[in-house]
């Protein structure tokens, strides 16, 4: 979104998260592009139920 040239606040908006969340995001995407912006896997511990 932000290589289309979308505003922060549309960007929090259409994903539903805060607008710290968005500015954080765009300023990983300024340094680090779209690696920065990979999920960095599932956190906390595995379930013990399959």
């Amino acid at each position: 979104m932000f290589e289309r040239g979308e505003r922060q606040v549309d960007v929090a908006s259409a994903l539903g998260v805060s607008q710290q969340t968005a500015s954080k995001w765009h300023r990983a995407w300024l340094t680090g592009g779209h690696e920065a912006l990979e999920g960095a896997g599932r956190a906390g511990r595995m379930p013990r139920l399959s």
